[in-house]
């Protein structure tokens, strides 16, 4: 993970923020754009409009598939912008929580406010399956919080470096397992979230063809759970193996 760049963008938006703040920033971000970019490349437009109940050979569907691409810009890459400035803001919040003596709980509104998942749950939803995903929510950004409290008490403004100067290579595997899972509520939880979108086909086919389909609504609960969990294990795994590396260079530059 590259922080030269990264640090020097963070520095001018949080002047008054550590240098140790910035390092868990920058390695948290590193995260987070290579989450998004897997998840990009795992959602399927095609797999998503299957589950539509409109009919394989409506016209709508039809024109649609058409035109994937012009819906994956229009559907997925927002959603994904969202997603990024959503998941930036509560970990901000979750620096908060690493900094001070407060329990999680105290955050509760704060993090809900910023969670990508709560605005996908469903109407219907009984109050213990909500309080359930709540619990599920708040103890994922506990997990997160208390990992990342050690880089965060750390001086130096590199991520690595700060991650090498409090854990074995054994404590960082175990963090990255533990507290960089993020589809725990939706996982857990499969029955409360929809996940819908209301899409006008003149917006997608464009022209007298387009303005001569109907508006639907098309719901990709089954779609976004599949290629976030795939995009997941992928970036877990990933992350695990340049922890390895650079733990392992830690070790052979120091001639151990």
């Amino acid at each position: 993970m590259g922080t030269v760049v990264g640090d020097t963008y963070i520095r001018l938006l949080c002047p008054y923020d550590s240098v140790s703040r910035i390092a868990a920033r920058t390695g948290f971000g590193e995260f987070l754009e290579a989450t998004v970019a897997a998840t990009r490349e795992e959602f399927s437009v095609a797999r998503a409009l299957q589950g539509t109940g409109l009919g394989p050979g409506g016209a709508v569907v039809d024109q649609l598939r058409r035109n994937a691409a012009s819906l994956e810009r229009q559907l997925v890459e927002p959603e994904l912008a969202r997603y990024r400035q959503q998941a930036t803001d509560q970990f901000d919040i979750v620096l908060e929580y690493a900094v001070s003596d407060r329990p999680i709980d105290e955050f509760e509104s704060e993090l809900l406010a910023s969670d990508s998942y709560v605005d996908a749950i469903a109407p219907a939803t009984t109050t213990k399956t909500y309080d359930a995903i709540v619990a599920d929510i708040l103890d994922r950004n506990r997990r997160l919080g208390d990992g990342i409290e050690p880089i965060v008490d750390r001086p130096e403004d590199d991520f690595w470096a700060a991650a090498r100067s409090v854990f074995s290579r054994s404590e960082a595997l175990e963090l990255v397992e533990e507290a960089f899972p993020f589809t725990g509520p939706i996982s857990r939880h499969r029955e409360a979230f929809v996940f819908e979108v209301r899409i006008d086909p003149s917006d997608i086919v464009g022209g007298i063809l387009g303005a001569g389909l109907p508006t639907v609504s098309l719901e990709y609960t089954d779609e976004v759970i599949r290629a976030t969990r795939r995009a997941e294990r992928r970036i877990i795994t990933e992350t695990k193996g340049e922890v390895r590396d650079r733990f392992e260079a830690s070790s052979v530059g120091r001639g151990l």
